[in-house]
């Protein structure tokens, strides 16, 4: 026997035919075992010949003086066996076929001795070893694959491992697959040999919504293995502009009778799969499911893994600050985090609100009561699936021991069935940072309560160290500004007899005493002592013209029945004051007012302990030490010495009623002829003074005779006054106010002595 080899002809169909090369990779599994003592000659040919009868591949045996001779193949007549006769030898061919596909020819040449009954039945036997092989090489090429992809519990390597080596085994075109991620309902990146053939597939998402155009494959692939290309045209996987269109087979990736994903295979050469192709893409893919299903479960463990590191991580650092925005930071970063794919709101109810962070306020009208809302009042998580925009909404309430501070919603554009699992992993966490911002707001009432009690503290303190009105009205308004962080802080006062308020103290002191008409909203203030709280006015209003607002507080200072001014805030910055502000500033208002009206209470003490009881002048002590400082910081001033004329008379004939009405009558007349530095004083009895510091002598005279003329011309019954008038110079030597005193005494006696009615100067010796 010569030596035999397996060799390719000249002309042989290409490797790229899977039929071609399944024919030749089974010819040559069934020859590894061949013994050529079992050929049924001393010489000869076994040899594979493709669909066209042109020769693939041979094995010469022992040394044949003939060749292989040219088969007439005639497949249109379903032939399955074809002879053909030689002089000195014959060729004997059979027909293999595999799944409705003609996969070529395998057969022998022998010598004409060799009886042909004995060749069929040769042939016959060598088949089915070809069949056999055929399997064999099936179920190696699977078993290849499964053992490539099990070397990884990585979905992203199992993935890729699948499509890289399907693509290869196929070697018509690409490869690709999705995974439908059932934990988070979501179709997972697409994996593709090919970066072409990716984008290909991110054309078509952009024309078709992933989750739509993975749900019509779905709907299209059941009860079916497998989908062809012309089958799904109306999907239009990949639009009529690609070199792909028709042209793929989609087949599903199943664990179970679950779909776990889609692969898909597609064909370079423009023809559809054969039978025989798509079976070879069905066997390599059915027994996958169990790897992919596995290497999710390993990527939920991870997922579990990490969602339990993170939530320890949020529960932490949540947990570790008292700061009520940095919780609610963290808790939706964190959030964003674990479902990139969804949208997050943050719903606080007003009490709650927070100026800094993205979140929204409840609205209980009737077209706005919705799913969060219906979450916040219930305490419980709420799903709703719809149509539109939002498709999938998931509120779940923010709970702590004393009530419910907000609500987390995380919603959809499209069709979403959360896992139960991640419904409870969101209560859960919702829960954490409500029970930790009800933490945080529990400190920050307590430092509000602190910082309430230091004021009360200080406002005190200010008590005791000055109680000037003018002084505690500044302190109280910078401390207010302070401890809100307002922008505009006053306190107002009405004004007796009108509907208006007076500004006594204000941030910007330019506003002191301007006058503002008490409608509108401050009216609510004046008659119905109602505190006010406005979280937005949507466009800045004006109670006054110097300040536009948006958000605003107003507090009356109640004084029984009676409304004895208010404390306004103002901010531009909308919602930013919450309710604990305006309950706090209620608090503290009442302690405004007690510190308002032990300051009035003192000054009224004080302007008692120095005014005359019955005229309203400044009594005699008063004006003494006012003489003496201004002695000690002025160069000169005089003095007008007066009084009423026969004023016995007066309390004889009238009684002491009237007498008393004169004596209040002169005063006023006094208070009203001199300057607002200017002192009148009640001397004693029916003597009055006016102390004119920085005045000379003329200026003097001509007041006092002012002045005596308004009292003959003004008072009922009429009465007359006399007056000494005498000036005082720091060179004086004998410089004090009782001197002062003596010489006005002086002039006044030499002027009731003249005659009375006038005016006399005091002699300067």
């Amino acid at each position: 026997m010569n030596n035999y080899g397996l060799y390719n002809q000249e002309g042989q169909a290409g490797v790229d035919d899977v039929s071609v090369h399944r024919l030749e990779e089974a010819f040559s599994t069934d020859l590894q075992c061949f013994s050529p003592d079992s050929f049924l000659a001393d010489c000869g040919w076994i040899f594979a010949m493709d669909e066209s009868g042109k020769l693939l591949t041979s094995v010469e045996i022992g040394d044949p003086e003939f060749v292989i001779a040219p088969v007439c193949l005639k497949p249109e007549h379903g032939q399955k066996v074809h002879w053909q006769a030689q002089e000195n030898d014959y060729t004997l061919c059979m027909q293999v076929i595999q799944h409705e596909t003609v996969l070529g020819y395998v057969g022998i040449a022998l010598p004409h001795e060799v009886e042909q009954a004995a060749a069929l039945s040769y042939m016959n036997g060598f088949m089915c070893r070809i069949y056999q092989a055929l399997k064999m090489n099936q179920n190696e090429k699977v078993s290849h694959l499964l053992l490539e992809v099990n070397r990884s519990l990585k979905l992203d390597e199992v993935m890729e491992t699948i499509v890289t080596r399907i693509a290869s085994i196929i070697n018509k075109g690409d490869c690709m697959a999705v995974i439908f991620d059932e934990e988070q309902d979501i179709v997972a990146p697409c994996w593709s040999s090919s970066e072409n053939s990716l984008n290909c597939w991110n054309e078509s998402i952009s024309r078709n919504s992933e989750w739509l155009l993975y749900q019509s494959i779905l709907e299209a692939l059941a009860g079916k293995e497998l989908l062809t290309g012309r089958e799904t045209d109306d999907l239009q996987l990949f639009g009529e502009d690609t070199s792909f269109a028709g042209e793929y087979v989609i087949v599903p990736l199943k664990y179970k009778e679950r779909t776990l994903g889609l692969l898909i295979v597609l064909n370079e050469t423009g023809s559809p799969y054969t039978p025989l192709e798509q079976h070879l893409i069905y066997s390599l893919t059915k027994d996958l499911g169990l790897s992919i299903h596995n290497s999710s479960m390993q990527l939920r463990a991870q997922r579990d893994e990490q969602k339990r590191n993170m939530w320890f991580e949020i529960t932490k650092k949540i947990h570790s600050s008292i700061d009520v925005d940095e919780v609610l930071h963290a808790f939706i970063d964190n959030v964003k985090k674990l479902y990139p794919q969804m949208q997050v709101d943050l719903w606080l109810s007003h009490d709650s609100y927070s100026s800094t962070l993205p979140v929204k306020q409840f609205t209980f009208s009737a077209a706005g009561y919705d799913v969060s809302a219906q979450a916040f009042m219930e305490a419980r998580t709420i799903m709703v699936n719809s149509t539109g925009n939002r498709t999938f909404t998931l509120a779940a309430p923010l709970r702590g021991k004393q009530g419910v501070y907000g609500v987390l919603e995380v919603y959809t554009d499209r069709p979403l069935s959360l896992h139960e699992r991640e419904v409870e992993y969101i209560t859960m966490l919702a829960d954490t940072a409500g029970n930790a911002f009800e933490n945080a707001q529990l400190y920050r009432q307590s430092q509000n309560l602190i910082k309430e009690l230091l004021l009360i503290n200080e406002i005190t303190q200010q008590l005791n160290r000055s109680i000037k009105m003018n002084d505690v009205l500044s302190f109280i308004t910078f401390k207010l500004t302070e401890i809100f962080k307002t922008q505009y802080c006053c306190i107002l006062h009405p004004t007796k007899g009108t509907e208006e308020f007076t500004i006594q103290a204000a941030t910007n002191h330019e506003h002191i005493n301007l006058s503002i008409k008490a409608d509108g909203r401050l009216k609510d203030l004046l008659t119905n002592r109602e505190s006010i709280l406005i979280a937005d006015t949507c466009q800045g209003e004006q109670i006054f013209e110097p300040f536009a607002y948006r958000s605003f507080m107003a507090v009356p200072l109640v004084n029984g029945e009676n409304v004895d001014g208010a404390i306004l805030l103002m901010d531009k910055r909308p919602h930013f004051y919450m309710f604990d502000d305006f309950k706090r500033l209620e608090i503290l208002a009442q302690h405004v007012r007690v510190a308002m009206t032990n300051a009035s209470l003192h000054a009224e003490v004080e302007r008692m302990v120095i005014t005359d009881n019955l005229t309203g002048l400044n009594n005699r002590k008063y004006l003494y030490d006012k003489m003496a400082e201004s002695q000690a910081l002025d160069g000169y001033g005089s003095i007008i010495l007066m009084d009423i004329d026969h004023f016995k008379l007066v309390n004889d004939n009238f009684g002491h009623q009237i007498g008393d009405n004169i004596l209040i009558q002169v005063a006023g007349i006094l208070k009203s002829s001199i300057r607002p530095s200017d002192i009148a004083a009640r001397w004693g009895g029916e003597e009055m003074v006016i102390y004119l510091p920085r005045v000379n002598m003329e200026m003097a005279q001509e007041v006092a005779e002012r002045v005596r003329i308004k009292v003959k011309e003004q008072t009922t019954p009429p009465v007359t006054i006399s007056s000494g008038v005498t000036t005082w110079f720091k060179e004086d030597e004998r410089l004090s106010v009782e001197h002062v005193f003596q010489l006005a005494d002086e002039a006044l006696y030499e002027a009731k002595h003249a005659g009375r009615d006038r005016v006399f100067i005091a002699s300067q010796s």
